[in-house]
């Protein structure tokens, strides 16, 4: 600004001096240019003096526009898992070895290789003492009378944890976006939630941008102890997604207060950008190869390569029904809820983009990035949610889930696999066929298979500080939700078999409360959790993965888990 002024000053001095005629009348001139330059510098004072109050009081107003909240949980858990005997999968080896003397089981699989394993005894696991810290902080900031937006940041760490977890045969021990904030990982604040949301209120309905409130649905909150933390119900979808989701309100229709049609639409994986690769169809290394490049038998093991791709996105197309209900019966009045969706997950991969650590290739370094390598179908998946609380102190909720699968007749190029040599074609110009791996669709790459799971459980608060809780749920054999993790120690609602929770919650003090509670875990098939699954050699697929009759797996499955927790809660 003073520069600018003096510039100013000498422009207009220039044709002073040339025009003076005497030196008293520039020095005259000389004063009334002093004065105008004070006035100058007194408004420009005065301007930024009104600029710092402007800035001052948006920046005040857009802090108050934003509202802040939160929880803070700290959690401990001891556990101890149980295996029963199974059969570690070694790999391949040439028929004519005496395997057996070196501890192998063989079974011949022709043309000279034979299909490897270790026997594995029953054993004991256990993990006494795993400290855990949560973080989420809510925000909110209101842009109009009808737009707003939404988020959630989340730090989620085990204390002294790795930062990329060690794979152990779960998916949620692969760092994936559906999986951002909802299992341990970094101390780093993670988005899981941000979305812009508008009200259309000519036509009595919601628009959300963005990232989803997708985690933590019904009937979670019963659990918690607070209200309806999102959208979709927990047995169908407790995972970060991105997407778009519109709900119209039905009161108008002569539905009760409250009801709403939602239909959304998401993004899982998006094969145009990241793991994919910049073109359509691409080679990665993803497990053993016993043929040479010419196609003839190789006694010795190679690091193999398959092809990916070409690859589509993966989406998700759902829509959702919620009707809550207001009635007395006798004089008690009661609340109720009912809960419908239904989800079409199209083109689901085998393995979302993300990193871990000791994924089995062999002869690649222990920490690597992963990206899907195929798209193995489709999936249909409805649920079903009632509940009821009964005046203040009762509430109970029954929830079930379907799911059919659509494969397409591809299977995940992961894991360990051998190639017998076989007829080329122009797809396979090396004439070789994948025996093994991580399989296709719910264990089947051609055939459609269904499922189902359901979930129930009950709160009692007999005074207004204690709450007494009892949870069970049940999968089938098959059974596969987009569930990373739910909080506790391991997934409960992705399991294949049954689960019992019990808990105690004691809220001692205003917004802070002490859960101490016991999760009691029983697998009958491994691979809990996982929509992918190898094809058995020979027999049933349920038996080849059911864990009381000796199978032959990749990774190993505990049959049980006890888990006792205590957790320090805090909501601010």
């Amino acid at each position: 600004m003073n520069s600018r002024i003096m510039l100013a000053l000498v422009a207009m001095l220039a044709p002073v001096a040339l025009s003076a005629q005497s030196n008293e009348d520039l020095q005259k001139q000389i004063q009334q240019l002093k004065v105008q330059l004070k006035a100058v510098e007194e408004k420009a004072a005065a301007v930024q003096e009104v600029d710092n109050r402007l800035v001052k009081a948006e920046t005040k107003l857009a802090g108050m526009n934003i509202s802040w909240g939160g929880d803070l949980r700290t959690r401990f858990d001891s556990t101890q898992e149980h295996f029963k005997p199974y059969n570690a999968f070694s790999g391949f080896g040439v028929s004519e070895v005496p395997w057996a003397s070196y501890g192998y089981q063989a079974m011949n699989m022709g043309n000279g290789y034979s299909m490897l394993s270790k026997p594995v005894p029953a054993q004991d696991w256990s993990n006494s003492v795993q400290w855990s810290t949560r973080l989420r902080l809510n925000m909110g900031m209101t842009i109009n009378e009808d737009a707003k937006i939404m988020g959630r940041l989340v730090m989620y760490k085990i204390h002294g944890g790795a930062d990329v977890p060690t794979f152990n045969g779960s998916p949620n021990t692969i760092s994936t976006s559906f999986t951002a904030g909802q299992t341990p990982a970094t101390d780093a604040l993670l988005v899981e939630r941000a979305s812009l949301v508008y009200h259309f209120n000519s036509v009595a309905s919601i628009l959300s941008i963005g990232r989803q409130n997708t985690s933590d649905g019904p009937p979670f909150e019963v659990r918690e102890g607070s209200e309806r933390n999102a959208t979709p119900q927990a047995l169908a979808v407790n995972a970060t997604i991105d997407g778009i989701g519109w709900k119209f309100q039905l009161e108008k229709l002569g539905l009760p207060e409250g009801t709403l049609l939602g239909l959304c639409y998401g993004v899982g994986y998006e094969s145009g950008f990241g793991g994919g690769g910049m073109v359509k169809t691409n080679t990665a290394v993803v497990g053993m190869n016993f043929t040479g490049f010419d196609g003839s038998a190789n006694p010795a093991m190679q690091v193999g390569q398959n092809n990916i791709g070409p690859l589509k996105d993966t989406t998700v197309l759902g829509a959702m029904f919620d009707m809550p209900l207001l009635f007395q019966i006798g004089e008690s009045v009661q609340s109720a809820n009912l809960y419908l969706g239904y989800n079409r997950l199209g083109n689901m991969t085998d393995i979302p983009f993300g990193n871990t650590i000791n994924f089995p290739i062999p002869g690649m370094p222990s920490t690597q990035y992963v990206t899907a390598t195929a798209n193995l179908g489709d999936m249909d998946q409805m649920t079903a949610t009632w509940k009821h609380q009964i005046g203040d102190t009762f509430t109970y909720f029954v929830s079930g889930g379907y799911i059919k699968s659509h494969p397409n007749g591809q299977q995940s190029q992961y894991g360990a696999y051998i190639n017998f040599p076989s007829a080329a074609t122009p797809t396979n110009p090396y004439g070789t066929t994948q025996i093994s791996g991580f399989g296709g669709l719910m264990g089947d790459p051609n055939n459609s298979h269904t499922a189902t799971a359901y979930y129930v459980g009950m709160r009692y608060d007999p005074t207004p500080t204690i709450g007494l809780g009892v949870e069970f749920n049940h999968g089938s054999p098959r059974w596969f939700t987009y569930t990373p993790a739910t909080g506790e120690y391991t997934d409960k609602l992705g399991a294949r078999g049954d689960v019992w929770e019990g808990y105690v919650h004691y809220r001692f003090a205003k917004n802070a409360a002490l859960r101490l509670g016991y999760i009691d875990y029983k697998y009958t098939t491994a691979m809990s959790g996982w929509q992918i699954g190898p094809s058995p050699m020979s027999g049933s697929w349920e038996d080849a993965n059911d864990l009381s009759k000796n199978p032959l797996l990749q990774y190993s499955y505990p049959s049980t888990i006890k888990n006792f927790y205590a957790s320090l809660e805090v909501k601010f």
